[in-house]
């Protein structure tokens, strides 16, 4: 402040500073392209004000997930300091307004606040007006901008129907949830809850209706309840009437910059054209505001399946046309998804490739927040390796999109709504440190995005995806004539393209024969073996710069996890430099095995290459095989290639002669095992889904149904490779899930009789109980509706997993059968013999963030009941073991 008034009196300043708040409430909308938001759940991040923690409802408990922690918009501003260090220009915070403090029906609290009695009061736990504006202001005197929450599909939990449903007569087994306290929203017109008032039933201020059942049903996705919160009916006017009002207010009176809309895909098309664009909406109080550029975005939560765009046309719906718009942008949803499954669950990168070729065709990509965890999905550690986190975070700071930082990313949290501050939920101490290894890398990725303004504004092209295992993914950035032609005046000389290379496997891979594009630039030709490229950041190495062969072609032995980022040298480095000797290249001839079209034996691949005695290795799918041999005098080479592993899968082969760093071109084959060499089946009695004592209950919510009933499984395996076929008594996906089911969990676990290198412990991570028969496990899986992960019995705990293995199974699920398959590749586990495997399964369920829910002697809707807290999370289990299958 001296630095602003030198001459002011103290008293003058004191008076001076809430008109300088004021005055910095509205300010110009940025340019988007360039921002980085940091998502902030509010009641889980900083404690300003304990005073307004308990509002004496028996709805705060820092113990309890469900219950409010303390976090308040005084403590956001507060750590400004922390968020904008790390390289954070906006700041998005889940909705501050009044919620519905604590539902009896669900048994849950409204701290996130996404359940709303009010849209125009901040919530009493949070702090005031004063303080909201206070936050705009901090946030605006630093150039950074304010982004809330909003919701428009739905309030509380307030209504719903005890019986079946009627659509023709919706006040027949209708039935107010709530009694007392906050028994309906405070705001009229939304307070008219009860369908059997005649008033309310006149109003029509919501759907009456039921939670969805399918979402492909018409009309079930628009207009009934998500779960069980009272669905608004957003065709009504005064509906919509009253939600224009609520959130001008906020523009008005806190100068927000941007709106991102919570649960987009649940509301009607026409409304968003008319919430956004008509002549009261909220684009047109923002331009009257100076915001000429208010930014929307919305959540449409869908995935895609691999190498398919559906969930990308899904989303773009909500896009609208040019002559009527909808919202500004959608969440990447199926991005996100991708690269869960690429980066922590070892699928092939081409799958990314794909993925990333499809996000790129949004009308804006630039423009499209991307992210890798949120408070609604389990974190990415939670299946992924801190390595495959740093990588992703490299990922998302290099492609079109706004990258969005989740509250805890920075500090490595594995608990979707973990507290950041001491004495929250989940935390017994602060998480702000600015020293920690996460926070410094993404600080220093947010630096290279700032830098250079090709990752920002730039066209994206995939160089390379590799498709039979983890490998490289090799993509551009380039600057367009016209995009350089708009960048800032200030921009000097700017950096017109960026290669990126990555790693995704957990072992060394050969990038071989990459071929560079060509270096742009407006003054100078550079002959190719002068095309030296320059590393802007990396991980897992430690190369200063890059130069391919004179054909532009690069082949490099990438480390595990690496990453390189990598530019065309300056001008001013390539004439200090020498070129590099030229090597003669290296001709390679590869005779194609016979098989080619389909391998069920072993076979060699033989071969010739312009230089004899040379000393060669086998690369299989990227891997450099360790096994060396020599060509003849002639050039001659044979190497032997096994055929066993269980089940189909796409090969390639090259050989690469190290000391001369070159490679063969690649050789496709197909390999094929049908028949097991161990195998089991066993068979599980029908509804013995109780638990240990018999007497468990399921979660009482309508969907928790026989999903957690094992019936029956069958195991075999081949080779390095293993399949389990499990046979449920029901499979149900009520929730949409990404991996095509939902309400239930399994844990597997295997004891592994011929991998005694590997680690074991005979405690059952989170699950309050010991590996059955006395073994111990060195492998576990954990699998639910959104999660997919694989780990080893090294570092694990009774309460933690043990270290993440970038290698998740593929599942395979028909929902009508009844039956999940489970495919598993041991060579990316460390585990080459099945034989006489222990393998032990269990069902429980875990919440959409990933927690294993709850056991207590008490019913409850979400959680399990019939035993104290500390029981087994065990519903159902079966165990089986391998036994080899004779030979005919």
């Amino acid at each position: 402040m001296h630095k602003i008034f030198p001459a002011l009196s103290l008293l003058t300043m004191m008076v001076a500073a809430p008109l300088l708040a004021e005055s910095y409430l509205q300010r110009p909308s940025p340019d988007w392209r360039d921002q980085v938001i940091y998502f902030v759940l509010t009641d889980r991040f900083a404690d300003g004000n304990p005073a307004n923690n308990d509002q004496g409802a028996g709805e705060f408990n820092p113990a309890s997930s469900a219950h409010y922690s303390g976090g308040d918009l005084a403590g956001i501003k507060s750590k400004l300091d922390y968020i904008q260090n790390l390289g954070a220009t906006a700041l998005w915070l889940t909705p501050p307004v009044a919620n519905q403090w604590w539902s009896q029906k669900v048994q849950y609290g409204g701290y996130h606040g996404y359940w709303a009695t009010d849209f125009m009061a901040v919530d009493a736990h949070l702090g005031t007006l004063k303080d909201y504006q206070q936050l705009s202001a901090a946030l605006h005197q630093r150039n950074m901008y304010l982004i809330q929450d909003i919701v428009l599909n739905h309030t509380g939990n307030f209504f719903g129907y005890s019986g079946p449903y009627d659509a023709k007569d919706t006040a027949k087994n209708f039935e107010l949830y709530e009694k007392g306290h906050q028994a309906a929203p405070s705001q009229p017109p939304f307070h008219l809850i009860n369908r059997l008032d005649p008033e309310a039933a006149k109003a029509n201020i919501y759907h009456w209706t039921p939670p969805i059942q399918d979402p492909t049903v018409p009309g079930q996705e628009f207009s009934y309840q998500l779960a069980n919160l009272a669905d608004l009916n957003t065709s009504n006017p005064q509906v919509r009437t009253a939600l224009k009002q609520s959130y001008r207010f906020w523009l008005e009176q806190v100068g927000v910059d941007a709106f991102r809309i919570d649960t987009a895909k649940y509301v009607e098309h026409d409304f968003w054209f008319d919430f956004l664009h008509a002549a009261d909406g909220i684009k047109a109080k923002a331009q009257e505001l100076g915001k000429q550029h208010f930014f929307t975005f919305g959540e449409v939560f869908d995935a895609s399946k691999a190498f398919d765009n559906d969930g990308e046309q899904k989303l773009k719906a909500f896009l609208g046309s040019n002559n009527k718009p909808e919202l500004d942008a959608v969440i990447a949803f199926p991005l996100y998804f991708e690269i869960n499954a690429v980066l922590a669950e070892g699928r092939p990168p081409a799958q990314l490739g794909y993925r990333l070729a499809e996000h790129t065709k949004f009308p804006k990509p630039h423009l499209t927040p991307t992210f890798l965890n949120n408070h609604d999905t389990k974190r990415f550690l939670a299946a992924g390796s801190v390595d495959a986190f740093i990588q992703a975070y490299a990922l998302l700071f290099s492609i079109p999109g706004i990258p969005v930082i989740y509250q805890g990313d920075e500090q490595l949290l594995e608990q979707s709504r973990q507290a950041m501050f001491a004495g929250g939920f989940g935390t017994t101490k602060d998480q702000f440190q600015q020293n920690s290894l996460m926070y410094q890398k993404i600080q220093s990725l947010a630096k290279l995005r700032r830098e250079h303004k090709v990752l920002s504004r730039g066209d994206w092209s995939l160089l390379q995806a590799d498709n039979t295992a983890p490998g490289v993914l090799a993509y551009q950035m380039a600057l367009t004539p016209k995009e350089k032609l708009l960048l800032p005046k200030s921009t000097k000389a700017p950096t017109e393209q960026i290669v990126v290379l990555i790693n995704t496997a957990d072992r060394p891979v050969l990038l071989a024969n990459l071929q560079l594009p060509a270096q742009l630039s407006a003054k100078r030709a550079v002959p190719k073996q002068q095309n030296r490229w320059q590393v802007l950041w990396q991980h897992q190495t430690d190369i200063s710069s890059i130069n391919p062969d004179a054909a532009g072609r690069l082949t490099l032995l990438l480390p595990a996890r690496a990453v390189l980022v990598l530019a065309p040298e300056a001008e001013q480095q390539l004439t200090q430099k020498a070129s590099s000797a030229l090597t003669t290249p290296l001709l390679f001839q590869l005779q194609r095995p016979f098989c080619s079209a389909g391998c069920t034996k072993d076979f060699q691949l033989q071969g010739r290459v312009n230089k004899p005695d040379l000393a060669l290795q086998l690369v299989k799918n990227g891997e450099v095989l360790p096994q060396v041999q020599r060509s003849d005098q002639q050039g001659n080479f044979t190497f032997q290639v096994n055929v066993q592993d269980l089940g189909e899968q796409q090969n390639q082969l090259a050989v690469y002669a190290a000391d001369l760093q070159q490679v063969s071109d690649s050789l496709h084959y197909q390999s094929r095992i049908t028949e097991a060499r161990w195998h089991t089946t066993t068979q599980d009695a029908a509804n013995d889904d109780h638990g240990p004592s018999g007497s468990y209950q399921q979660p009482q919510q309508q969907h928790s149904q026989q999903q957690l009933d094992i019936r029956a499984v069958e195991a075999k395996a081949a080779g390095a490779n293993l399949e389990l076929k499990i046979q449920m008594a029901q499979i149900s996906q009520f929730w949409a899930p990404a991996n095509g089911f939902d309400n239930v969990h399994f844990a597997i676990f295997f004891h592994l009789p011929k991998a005694d290198n590997l680690p074991s412990a005979q405690a059952l991570p989170g699950l309050n109980s010991q590996m059955p028969q006395g073994k111990n496990w060195q492998l576990g899986h954990f699998m639910f509706g959104w999660g997919n992960s694989v780990f080893n019995a090294k570092n694990a705990t009774a309460l933690n997993t043990g270290d993440k293995l970038g290698a998740a199974p593929q599942l395979e699920v028909d929902a009508k059968a009844g039956v999940i398959i489970v495919r598993y590749q041991g060579q990316a586990l460390g585990v080459s013999n099945w034989a006489g495997a222990g393998i032990y399964i269990s069902t429980w369920d875990k919440t959409g963030e990933g927690l294993l829910r709850s056991i207590a002697p008490e019913p409850s809707p979400w959680n399990f009941s019939g035993a104290p807290s500390n029981a087994p999370k065990v519903l159902d289990d079966i165990w089986l073991e391998l036994t080899a299958v004779k030979t005919k």
